[in-house]
């Protein structure tokens, strides 16, 4: 019998070429249909019907996973983040996990990198008074040179940041506490063990960090207060890392200089958010990930880790292997 597959994805909006390219030459039966981030009742519908799903956002908790046992057993988040899967659910429902860490990121220390030059030059703002005849649309800023950047984690799209960041005269600092000393040093960057100092000494804080039951709001009113009152806040990781509403009053109050935004608490986000009225607030709509060599990376390591688990083997990209110790 073939085996189904779920994607969770609009083909009109991402390219999913690869994956119809592998999964037909497998002779899988591929189903992409795109379900409402948060709609348990559409994930359980669409779950039943697949041996292996390919999620996005749909959420796999402990109501959504029950009612698939027996039906999904393997699920594959298209991106890093593993945050919309509770797994230790998936493990009691002998589910294993995936991901496709390092895949998108290069894709998103560009975007981090963009914010950063953009936080301190605007050139968001020249581009539009451009646009408006504006000229010249001229908007005094800061260079990047002898600026301190600090990163809260240091994982695959940190590392990349760091690399991209080697032809500015700047110094890096970086606070992750699962990451020992020398191995962050040894990528030529300073080491901190206390997170309060990458608040207190950069001129730019960058934020690299999963989102867990401990990051959530890990970003709030007495971090922000640390900050200089020249620096800025970059987040490409996700919104709920940040207490959005500390975040607006910091901006307002001046405690910070500005923020480049490519994740919000709410996506997308409601009309009225005073964070699209901030004229030192600077807002990209998540697609820090989206690259087309990125979509292509993550393809692969999804269609390698599927045919490896069709053929009987553990995928290299499982991070609840302790299912397969059942049996």
């Amino acid at each position: 019998m073939s085996t189904t597959i779920w994607l969770n994805l609009d083909e009109q909006k991402v390219d999913v070429t690869c994956l119809d390219r592998r999964f037909a030459e497998k002779g899988y039966h591929f189903i992409k249909k795109p379900v409402p981030a948060g709609d348990e009742a559409a994930a359980i519908e669409m779950g039943s019907q697949a041996d292996i799903v390919i999620s996005t956002w749909e959420p796999w908790n402990v109501r959504t996973l029950p009612a698939v046992k027996g039906k999904v057993k393997y699920i594959v988040r298209y991106g890093a983040g593993l945050d919309n899967i509770d797994i230790p659910a998936a493990t009691a429902q002998g589910i294993p996990v995936g991901n496709v860490p390092g895949a998108n990121a290069a894709a998103v220390a560009e975007t981090a990198l963009i914010h950063i030059l953009n936080a301190g030059r605007r050139f968001c703002h020249c581009v539009e008074g451009g646009r408006r005849g504006n000229w010249p649309s001229t908007i005094t800023g800061n260079e990047l040179d002898g600026k301190v950047v600090g990163l809260l984690g240091f994982g695959n799209i940190g590392k990349q940041l760091v690399r991209m960041l080697k032809g500015f005269e700047v110094q890096v600092m970086v606070y992750d506490p699962y990451l020992p000393k020398e191995a962050a040093e040894a990528q030529g960057v300073v080491f901190v063990d206390n997170m309060d100092d990458i608040f207190r000494k950069s001129d730019i804080v960058s934020l690299h960090i999963p989102l867990t039951e401990e990051t959530v709001g890990l970003v709030d009113r007495e971090k922000l207060a640390l900050m200089k009152p020249t620096a800025y806040l970059i987040n490409t990781c996700r919104g709920k890392v940040v207490r959005e509403q500390d975040l607006i009053d910091a901006l307002k109050e001046g405690k910070i200089q500005g923020a480049g935004l490519d994740v919000l608490d709410r996506e997308p986000p409601a009309l009225d958010n005073p964070l699209l009225q901030m004229d030192n607030v600077f807002i990209t709509s998540h697609m820090g990930a989206a690259s087309l060599e990125s979509e292509y990376r993550s393809q692969v390591i999804i269609a390698d880790c599927i045919d490896a688990f069709v053929n009987g083997e553990i995928p290299y990209n499982v991070k609840n292997k302790e299912v397969f110790d059942r049996g």
